[in-house]
């Protein structure tokens, strides 16, 4: 048996899964089964009660989901020792154990109280490549390294990265799939861009905003230059798309503050967006935009990202993103940038994405599992 483990399932006030966990699940046990394996699902509460039950054998209830509602240092030291608490049965298990989302404290946990066992194998996948950054960087670098000796294998979806690890391997943190993606990469795309996601202090959602205002008076003149004329000319101008953001936000306060004076090409929907509705949004956009804050969403993956180019849409998102991902998209250094870039027509070279459909796909994520796990 195999044992899949999410020890860090995020919901909303309401209990109900915020982000991709239930989508990695069901996609990874859904392998693992195809693989010939019996799977037990050990999770957060709010995973548990999403996940189709009858693809594993046993669903195990850890204590705690971890609230994205609330902030301060007092809520993030209670959701570290939640985190240590849900750790703790998980690692007493025996047998062959994914752990297939990680974050640093995992590492933490791993360093301060685990022993390794013979009858125990360890196999985590990472999204995050580099958990030893910051002023306190050499002593998290040896946390980190220290802890990784305590596993047998490391799975990590950032092409290029270096895993200090004798046994590591690259693979996708979402799988493309003609299956499920082909319907939304034909899908009919309206000149819109869209911005989904958990609106989170990662993302700079109020400077994406303040460049929209700026191009709201582009679109104007636009206007004005079409009506003085008579012919199919635009005078060298174009209309630039709409700005849709739609997700949940962090705090209650940050929605009502960027909503307060919306410019009237941007609409802004603080809501949990079902997986039916994530999809049609995304695949009836042109260009999706990931304003990630790269000072504090450094050497990471995105599922939105691969998503977008899974969907046939142009990602646009910071140039460093793009490059660590080795990944095409409509890139920019800072994002002030992007009101001169939305001006003019951007090209984005879309050819490469068949190549990415191939090398992302099921017969390569496949292979990495099997060799990973089910020989682990």
């Amino acid at each position: 048996m195999i044992t899949m483990c999410d020890y860090y399932g995020m919901c909303d006030e309401n209990g109900r899964c915020v982000g991709h966990p239930v989508k990695v699940t069901m996609e990874y046990g859904q392998m693992l089964r195809s693989l010939g394996e019996e799977i037990r699902l050990v999770c957060s509460p709010c995973i548990a009660g999403e996940v189709s039950g009858g693809l594993f054998s046993e669903i195990v209830k850890l204590p705690y989901d971890i609230s994205i509602t609330g902030n301060g240092i007092g809520k993030r030291i209670v959701d570290k020792i939640k985190l240590f608490r849900n750790l703790r049965p998980a690692l007493r298990l025996g047998g062959t154990i994914f752990f297939y989302q990680v974050d640093f404290f995992f590492f933490l946990y791993l360093h301060l109280f685990y022993r390794k066992n013979s009858d125990r194998k360890l196999v985590i996948l990472i999204y995050h490549q580099d958990f030893t950054g910051g002023r306190f960087a050499p002593i998290l670098a040896r946390i980190y390294k220290k802890a990784l000796r305590k596993i047998d294998g490391v799975i990590y979806t950032q092409k290029g990265a270096v895993v200090p690890h004798a046994n590591a391997a690259w693979m996708p943190d979402f799988i493309y799939s003609e299956d499920e993606y082909g319907k939304y990469r034909n899908a009919f795309k309206i000149n819109r861009v869209v911005c989904l996601g958990t609106m989170n202090r990662y993302k700079q959602i109020e400077e994406l905003i303040e460049v929209w205002r700026r191009l709201e008076k582009v679109n104007c003149t636009a206007d004005i230059i079409r009506e003085d004329r008579t012919d199919s000319d635009d005078g060298g101008f174009r209309f630039v798309p709409e700005l849709m953001i739609a997700g949940r936000f962090d705090t209650k306060e940050r929605y009502e503050a960027i909503v307060f004076d919306l410019p009237k090409n941007v609409t802004v929907r603080n809501e949990l967006l079902s997986r039916e509705e994530y999809m049609s949004l995304l695949s009836g956009s042109t260009y999706s935009i990931l304003p990630y804050d790269m000072e504090q969403y450094k050497n990471r993956t995105s599922g939105v990202l691969l998503e977008s180019i899974y969907c046939g849409v142009i990602p646009i998102a910071p140039k460093e993103l793009l490059a660590q991902n080795g990944l095409p998209g409509l890139g920019y250094e800072d994002i002030n940038d992007l009101a001169g870039m939305m001006e003019k027509t951007e090209i984005c070279d879309t050819a490469e994405y068949d190549r990415i459909y191939e090398e992302y796909g099921m017969d390569h994520a496949m292979e990495i599992l099997n060799r990973m796990l089910c020989r682990a």
